[in-house]
């Protein structure tokens, strides 16, 4: 009796911590997010995002074989300022310093004398930045990732802001107050 009581009990947390879609995420419509992996939506001036690179630490400890991919949003100058780092390959250094720079030293990143004194600021060269960042390319994946929420919506998915994470291109994650439950659901999606 005591044996059999004791197997269902397991059996219940065994099944109730598989996540569920509706609760720990939601299928969208695949094409919107174009990325395998874990794709986290962000936007430099949410102290949310900044806090969230843990998250993604813990993610890749866990699954060093997860590639972690970045979508900028809201506005095309932050958006080209992270599309500009990428193809610098400046490396997750200098998205840290952006962050730093905005959450807690309150700079702008406005207007090419922002980028600018950003650059100086950290030691880059400052007109290879400045060209990078007003090039054709970069002006297209930055406007190609701000219209990303506006998709999400127009296909009835429910976008609420940044962060979010899309795993490979199809689910969404809820996100949670517990970040260890989160981090779970995303490495059970990662592996569907």
């Amino acid at each position: 009796m005591y044996m059999r009581t004791f197997f269902l009990i397991f059996l219940s947390l065994v099944v109730n911590s598989e996540p569920r879609e509706g609760e720990d995420y939601s299928v969208i419509p695949e094409g919107i997010v174009k990325l395998e992996g874990v794709t986290e939506i962000f936007w430099y001036g949410c102290p949310a995002c900044a806090a969230y690179e843990e998250v993604l630490k813990k993610i890749k400890e866990r699954n060093p074989d997860a590639q972690v991919n970045k979508i900028p949003l809201y506005t095309e100058p932050t958006a080209k300022t992270f599309y500009t780092i990428e193809a610098l390959k400046l490396g997750d250094e200098a998205h840290a310093k952006v962050f730093e720079d905005w959450q807690l030293k309150r700079r702008s990143f406005r207007t090419e004398n922002d980028l600018k004194a950003f650059a100086k600021r950290h030691g880059y060269d400052e007109d290879k930045f400045i060209k990078t960042f007003n090039s054709f390319g970069i002006q297209m994946k930055a406007r190609n990732a701000i219209n990303i929420p506006r998709k999400l919506v127009n296909a009835g998915v429910d976008f609420t802001g940044v962060p979010t994470v899309v795993v490979n291109g199809v689910y969404l994650v809820n996100r949670q107050r517990d970040t260890s439950k989160e981090i779970e659901t995303i490495l059970y999606l990662l592996d569907r």
